[in-house]
């Protein structure tokens, strides 16, 4: 399965009618500071794949852009509505506790992908896999040694 485009179009879908109307009311126009908030997301999650794929002596991923893997893409959202939350204090009136439990399980999310405990990271990665890269167990994008496939 290929990684999935964040955009702010599927953020503000996310986003209920008040906290629409509270971020306009604060700034007429959000979407160049929430694109900016998605790339920040998803570089950061980027990063953690390629701890995870290092871990696994795999190439890394580079050049991304938006995408991120699909089973991040709910999370990301999460955490760039967590994100905005700091960039426009209007918003902050709309984190309940069920907003909270949703920032935790992305953060926890983040540091499974980082600790090699979420697998579903590799769908579609190889699409951006950088083979000049190397990794922990290549050289030349050969195989030195492969423990991956046992």
């Amino acid at each position: 399965m290929a990684w999935v485009k964040l955009s702010s179009s599927n953020l503000r879908t996310r986003l209920g009618n008040a906290e629409i109307e509270a971020l306009t009311d604060e700034s007429p126009a959000p979407d160049a500071k929430v694109t900016e908030l998605l790339e920040q997301i998803s570089q950061d999650i980027t990063s953690r794949v390629n701890t995870g794929r290092r871990k696994r002596g795999l190439v890394p991923i580079s050049g991304t852009g938006l995408y991120v893997p699909p089973g991040s893409a709910r999370h990301a959202y999460t955490l760039t509505r967590r994100l905005l939350t700091d960039s426009f204090p209007s918003l902050a009136d709309y984190n309940g506790d069920d907003r909270r439990l949703a920032v935790q399980e992305a953060e926890d999310h983040l540091e499974d992908l980082a600790n090699n405990e979420a697998d579903h990271d590799d769908l579609g990665a190889g699409s951006f896999e950088s083979p000049g890269a190397g990794s922990s167990f290549r050289t030349s994008g050969k195989t030195n040694m492969d423990f991956t496939s046992f």
